[in-house]
């Protein structure tokens, strides 16, 4: 029960963020349109590249030890924060020292300095003790409060198409705002943060272990950040901005499922952690993959054929060439959440070598297609790589799952594949007497809900029958 209320209450948090996000996110693409719009893509995917080399993976791994109650919140602060406070000044200072030697455009340059501050808030954010700590309220909180302030500071200062040029210094505020209101609530836990007698002369060892062990997390999160970030760089690199743009934009309606898993996994987090350490997963994994699955799965088969109606109702014409790359990043989320599934459980499970190697896999996949296809398919073959890439994940993810337990997880998966491919044929039978693409959308969500109640409902009657 109480966890049920902490993860409906990080859900609510989660849709309110995520509907302010959209908003801002619509709004700001129409008013600076697709070029500035891929400039501020690019330097987020270069940001974000940075901030995993300067986490190292620190922060996973101190996430994970916490959870488990393998060693104290104060000691793994003190342990993990130094390290990642210094990376953040040295990549910051080298992207000034860098970009200025760099032949690169100069509205990209601009994008970069600026946003490369944000840096140093990303990674140095102490949410985590939150997420280790099972403390989802904290958690939730911040999240609104960083929505509505990233969400006024766009309206206010994104008037006019000349406005672009606050584009980088709000991607600062917004991390400084998340920075700033976990550090508020940090205040707030009865419990010592920092641990000075860790600095001794054990540390550069202590620190040395931390690292070797964070190594699997850092391989896993490069290889995320591959597959789901990279392809902004090497779009970049063989086609151009307006191109970049149109890709981003297809990807921003599928970025708010990724929020999805960003919601259920830490608030479970713990739950998953400590069954796996007791032997009884049943139960829990159970309500993950529903929670997981539910409108994520689906969501392949409903932009197949309703990809064109959103790009049009959300954006405009001017990215009406996002449709095509639409219809193919909506299994990027289908089988996307398959694989997360199957390997997220991984990094509660103590098992960062499997969901280190798993994530790795995808990622060399990742960067041969993207090489392969994006020079003869742009964005297309973009998100053509980035579905495979998933796909590979899903494979060996689904290996090492099999080797820890026996949970029935190809059944689980059956029943919302099945439940997302069949309102497909409702959907062909109902265009014949309406045409109406909003009436077909209720209608598909209308028959998929229907099936996964009357799932629900035989699964439960069969249970209980065995319980008789």
């Amino acid at each position: 029960m109480i966890m049920n209320q902490k993860l409906t209450f990080r859900s609510a948090a989660e849709i309110f963020g995520l509907t302010i996000s959209a908003v801002s996110m619509i709004y700001v693409s129409r008013v600076v349109g697709p070029v500035y719009l891929g400039f501020s893509a690019i330097s987020t995917a270069i940001l974000l590249l940075f901030s995993r080399i300067a986490d190292g993976g620190l922060t996973s791994l101190a996430t994970q030890r916490l959870a488990r109650d393998d060693e104290t919140v104060d000691v793994l602060f003190a342990v993990t924060m130094p390290p990642k406070l210094l990376a953040s000044v040295t990549i910051t200072i080298f992207t000034w020292l860098v970009s200025d030697l760099l032949n690169i455009d100069s509205h990209l340059e601009y994008f970069l300095k600026i946003s490369v501050f944000a840096l140093l808030f990303d990674v140095c954010t102490p949410a985590w003790i939150f997420v280790a700590l099972g403390n989802i309220k904290a958690v939730s909180y911040i999240r609104i409060g960083q929505s509505i302030l990233a969400a006024a500071s766009i309206f206010i200062f994104i008037q006019e198409p000349t406005d672009w040029k606050y584009l980088p210094y709000l991607t600062v505020f917004n991390s400084f705002a998340g920075f700033g209101l976990a550090v508020i609530f940090l205040t707030q836990i009865k419990r010592s943060v920092f641990s000075t007698r860790s600095f001794n002369k054990n540390y550069l060892h202590v620190l040395k272990t931390f690292y070797c062990e964070a190594v699997h997390f850092l391989k896993a999160e490069l290889s995320v950040y591959v597959f789901m970030s990279s392809d902004r760089i090497i779009l970049y690199y063989f086609t151009n901005p307006v191109t970049v743009g149109l890709y981003e934009a297809a990807y921003k309606i599928i970025s708010p499922f990724y929020k999805i898993s960003e919601v259920i996994t830490p608030t479970m987090f713990r739950d998953l952690a400590q069954a796996f350490k007791r032997g009884e997963i049943y139960s829990t994994m159970s309500k993950y993959v529903f929670a997981m699955s539910i409108f994520t799965i689906p969501l392949g088969f409903f932009l197949l054929i309703f990809s064109q109606n959103i790009i049009d109702l959300l954006y405009g014409p001017q990215f009406s060439g996002s449709s095509s790359c639409l219809r193919i990043l909506g299994f990027v989320i289908t089988f996307g959440f398959i694989g997360g599934i199957l390997v997220l459980p991984f990094s509660a499970w103590n098992m960062s070598k499997e969901y280190g190697n798993s994530i790795f896999y995808g990622n060399i996949t990742n960067i041969i297609l993207n090489f392969t296809l994006i020079p003869m398919y742009g964005a297309i073959g973009a998100a053509t790589a980035t579905l495979g890439a998933k796909l590979i994940v899903t494979v060996v993810g689904l290996a090492y799952f099999k080797r820890v337990t026996d949970y029935p997880i190809i059944a689980d998966f059956f029943y919302f594949v099945a439940a997302s491919s069949i309102p497909l044929i409702f959907i062909y039978l109902f265009s014949i007497f309406s045409l109406n693409s909003y009436l077909q959308m209720i209608a598909y969500g209308c028959v998929y809900f229907g099936l996964i109640a009357s799932m629900n409902k035989y699964l439960h009657s069969g249970q209980r029958s065995v319980a008789r």
